[in-house]
């Protein structure tokens, strides 16, 4: 039987992977095979970008100071110095009890401490004479002792004498309250004329104004592929607030305190304090609002197009096209996202070439014919 060599020759290049063009022969008339088809794909260089990150977080705005005022002594309110629910400064009045008994009471201490340091002094000068006549022998020790003894009495008295005075000092100043420190009243309990003991509790609350805090929780792997370390989250960390209105408040915010007791494991998660100043108080204690929390950190790492990275079971991977065309599955730790660029932490380096285009036409190891983007 005579074999027909140039459809056997075509049928196995095709089951070979081989591409042959009709009519094509060597000089010797047998079928030529050609070289095969090198997928085009498209690539584009490893470039650079910063590492930012932004995120939109539920926040609540939380005062730094909040106390109660309480009456230390009683009496009668005679004037109350602010205005339900207004701003109040550092050392303005407050409340002022009516104080005659407590007048009183200091100039009795003060007539006290006067009278006995009269005794105290003529004791001193009855000593001193006693204590010369028994060197002279003209008095017995017992009668000098016994007038040591006096004096002693007397010095005692004196020391209790001025603490009974330190007091009735004391309850005089509680007569009148003042506010420790900037900030916003609430509704006050008793009017004016009202009597009031220690025992009567809270008069007003007082809630600083300026600075407050905003309260966010961050979860543990942006702390972690973001910042690394709390120190890194304080110091490159940009917190912003968008009030209720859409509009962003105009004082940015610093991260002072980071929840070092442990991540809340429901939402994995840290609790972080941002300090914000509220001169115009905007921000009120106890507001939701929303968290811009983003990253500043100048430093340069690779990026590539976004279409670069593709996973597959063990996690984010790049093709990389080496000089000689053939394409490399690399895997990569992911950073953030800028745009259409997505940062490397680690896998690839600045200027290598990456397959943007085309990977589903390839496979680890191919030969590729790379367009450029």
């Amino acid at each position: 039987m005579k074999y027909d060599w140039k459809k056997f020759l075509a049928l196995t290049a095709v089951l070979a992977g081989i591409s042959l063009p009709l009519g094509a022969a060597d000089k010797n008339g047998k079928a030529a095979p050609r070289a095969m088809r090198l997928e085009k794909v498209t690539v584009a260089p490893v470039g650079e970008s910063t590492d930012t990150m932004n995120r939109r977080l539920a926040g609540t705005i939380v005062a730094i100071n909040t106390y109660n005022v309480v009456p230390r002594v009683s009496g009668d309110i005679l004037r109350q110095g602010f205005a339900d629910g207004g701003l109040v400064k550092k050392g303005q009045l407050l409340f002022e009890i009516e104080d005659v008994r407590y007048q009183a009471a200091v100039a009795a201490a003060e007539a006290k401490v006067a009278q006995i340091k009269a005794q105290v002094e003529y004791a001193e000068g009855n000593f001193d004479r006693n204590d010369k006549l028994f060197k002279q022998q003209a008095v017995s020790l017992d009668t000098r002792d016994n007038i040591k003894s006096i004096l002693g009495v007397l010095l005692a008295n004196l020391q209790a004498a001025e603490a009974e005075l330190a007091l009735a000092k004391d309850d005089l100043a509680h007569t009148k309250i003042y506010a420790l420190y900037d900030g916003k009243t609430g509704k006050s309990a008793l009017p004016p004329g009202s009597y009031i003991t220690p025992a009567t509790g809270k008069l007003v609350t007082i809630t600083a104004t300026t600075p407050v805090r905003v309260r966010f929780a961050i979860s543990e792997r942006d702390l972690q592929s973001f910042f690394g370390t709390e120190a890194k989250l304080r110091a490159n960390a940009r917190v912003s607030v968008k009030l209720a209105d859409g509009t962003v408040y105009p004082h940015p915010g610093k991260i002072t305190i980071v929840d070092n007791v442990s991540v809340v494991q429901s939402t994995d998660s840290v609790q972080v304090w941002a300090q914000i100043d509220n001169p115009d108080y905007i921000l009120h204690p106890g507001a939701a609002v929303t968290v811009l929390l983003s990253k500043e950190d100048p430093a340069k790492l690779p990026a590539v197009p976004r279409t670069a990275v593709v996973f597959n079971q063990h996690g984010a991977i790049v093709y990389v096209v080496n000089q000689d065309n053939v394409a490399e599955a690399r895997p990569v730790s992911l950073g953030a996202v800028n745009g259409e660029l997505q940062v490397i932490h680690s896998g690839v380096k600045v200027g290598e070439r990456v397959i943007v285009e085309g990977m589903h036409k390839i496979f680890p190891g191919s030969k590729v014919d790379p367009v450029e983007m």
